[in-house]
């Protein structure tokens, strides 16, 4: 999807609570290994406890709109993207988020598309934004809540560890430092079957029946997650007029992908980029483990936060999630 109208990210934000659930402790009580945790992509992550995933969908809201100092009530759109084992207890989080937060006249929706509902958000806000250009500001959040997992988190290490928080990202019109250059997005539905390997909110098969470390089945869908990132990849690049190998290598400063282990982003992502891109991937989540829904959105919290682009400079975010569905978002510091 091609972006124009000065399209902007206008604030992106996460929050997190304060526990935290160290890889050290994981692997005093035996529940991994020293090899799992030193494979995964984080050395702790956020426990949330009894704080809903909404409530904290609300938080990373208002932190978002305080940066610009946006009124809730200005926003035309919300999406929510949230992740729990169990379903949540407003009949509607979408709304409910909304409605704390005071979004008094937005159009709230809810999105799942697991592990991508954040990038999902983020183009549904676009696109909405591009068909219709009354629509002043577009809000995109992520929650989750892992606490209820029928298995220690940690027990997915080192492809995946679940960590509890939430994200917000704000689009307006010409406010905002990062332009929105596109939108990518691809699906392989066939893949639903397959991967995950197990129903990821159940109890974790027997170690007999799988090898744990890979219990989800990245390993065995390597093929298929490869091919969508690579379409999802390929149509942000082309839309982004980044389409050539030395035009990607000249003006993509740092690629941003899902908050994995470092295998699994070796044999799925780095290796579905141009070659020019592989050697500028950046780990972020070293504190947070996978946030659900909220990776992309908190990877690009984390560039601006860390100011890692320079004026000109543009940035690939990837997100994947299960199913399987692959966005790419491409942005530009200005």
């Amino acid at each position: 999807m091609k972006v124009g109208g000065d399209l902007r990210i206008t604030a992106a934000t996460m929050w997190l609570p304060e526990t935290r659930y160290p890889a050290a402790r994981a692997v005093a009580a035996g529940t991994i290994t020293a090899e799992q945790a030193a494979g995964a992509a984080c050395v702790e992550v956020p426990v949330a406890a009894a704080v809903p995933a909404w409530l904290m969908g609300s938080q990373a809201a208002r932190q978002c709109l305080g940066q610009p100092g946006v009124d809730p009530g200005e926003l035309d759109f919300v999406a929510y993207a949230g992740m729990t084992p169990r379903e949540e207890e407003p009949w509607s989080p979408a709304h409910r988020l909304a409605r704390v937060l005071g979004a008094s006249r937005a159009v709230a929706i809810g999105l799942a598309q697991m592990s991508n509902g954040g990038a999902a958000g983020i183009g549904w806000a676009t696109a909405l934004m591009l068909a219709d250009d009354s629509i002043r500001y577009a809000l995109s959040t992520t929650a989750g809540n892992f606490c209820a997992l029928p298995y220690d988190r940690w027990q997915t290490a080192p492809a995946t560890v679940f960590g509890d928080g939430a994200t917000a990202v704000l689009l307006g019109r010409g406010e905002g430092p990062l332009v929105i250059r596109s939108v990518g997005s691809a699906g392989r539905p066939l893949l639903e079957e397959t991967f995950p390997a197990f129903h990821p909110f159940r109890p974790l098969p027997e170690p007999g029946s799988g090898p744990r470390e890979d219990a989800l089945g990245f390993a065995a869908n390597l093929k298929g997650n490869r091919e969508v990132i690579r379409e999802a990849v390929g149509i942000a690049l082309a839309d982004a007029g980044l389409g050539g190998e030395d035009a990607a290598g000249d003006r993509i400063a740092l690629v941003a992908t899902n908050r994995l282990g470092a295998q699994v982003t070796e044999q799925t992502v780095l290796r579905a980029l141009p070659r020019a891109l592989r050697g500028r991937c950046r780990a972020f989540g070293a504190g947070t483990g996978h946030l659900g829904a909220g990776d992309l959105p908190a990877n690009l919290a984390d560039i601006l936060a860390g100011d890692l682009l320079g004026a000109g400079e543009c940035a690939l975010l990837i997100g994947t999630g299960a199913g399987v569905t692959a966005g790419a978002v491409v942005v530009e510091r200005r």
